[in-house]
């Protein structure tokens, strides 16, 4: 499907959705110079009015969803549920849709699907990264490989590619980022690889190109050095 209309949609509750913001606001810049139309949702207006004026008023083609999420719910602005599987999720019928937030592939982004949505990717466990407590993300050297896996995979869709291409791209420089934390002397390259992992094989798409879980994957890594963020 040809995206001509993009809608990023983020707000800064905590330290987490910080980057999370900042992930969505340069996929809408990626947006912006392959030449689509972008708008934000973003701040005290991630409600579930906020996004539904959005969805019929915009109607976009192409949605990123930055902030916190559940199996079956996806949060804004003071945590408040936005959208919920068989509940409100029809509101993305027609849409292709960008998950930055945890857990949403289990419940949520089938539903979504099986409301009428195009297509949509999420992750099956907590999306996790390495930060470097500087709270400035376009300089976190840990949150810079994390930065790397979202951005290129949506560029890949944002340029008219494909799910299988979204796919690809996001699983081949997560496999180049723990490579290079690999050769690192870095005491918490470790920690950085295993997030990038469990990112990676969390991963799914629903709809148009569907991607499963590959074998071995649906990982969940319950405790890591305290400088993890988990989105959820």
């Amino acid at each position: 499907m040809e995206i001509a209309r993009v809608l990023t949609v983020y707000c800064v509750n905590d330290e987490a959705t910080v980057y999370a913001a900042f992930w969505a606001r340069l996929i809408g810049a990626e947006a912006s110079m392959a030449g689509h139309q972008v708008r934000d949702l973003s701040g005290t207006f991630v409600t579930e009015y906020g996004l539904l004026t959005a969805m019929e008023g915009y109607q976009p083609d192409f949605v990123v969803l930055a902030g916190h999420g559940g199996p079956s719910v996806f949060t804004g602005a003071g945590m408040q549920v936005v959208l919920e599987a068989c509940r409100n999720d029809q509101m993305m019928a027609g849409s292709q849709c960008q998950f930055i937030s945890c857990l949403t592939g289990i419940s949520l982004v089938p539903s979504m699907v099986s409301k009428g949505a195009i297509a949509v990717q999420g992750y099956t466990a907590e999306f996790i990264w390495m930060i470097d407590g500087s709270g400035y993300p376009a300089g976190d050297v840990y949150a810079a490989s994390f930065t790397r896996t979202l951005v290129e995979a949506a560029r890949a869709i944002l340029r008219g590619g494909t799910w299988q291409e979204f796919y690809s791209t996001f699983r081949r420089v997560s496999d180049e980022e723990i490579a290079q934390w690999g050769n690192s002397s870095d005491p918490l390259a470790a920690s950085v690889m295993m997030c990038l992992r469990s990112n990676r094989d969390s991963m799914v798409i629903s709809g148009a190109g569907s991607m499963e879980v590959p074998e071995g994957g649906n990982i969940l890594i319950p405790a890591l050095v305290a400088a993890a963020v988990i989105m959820r």
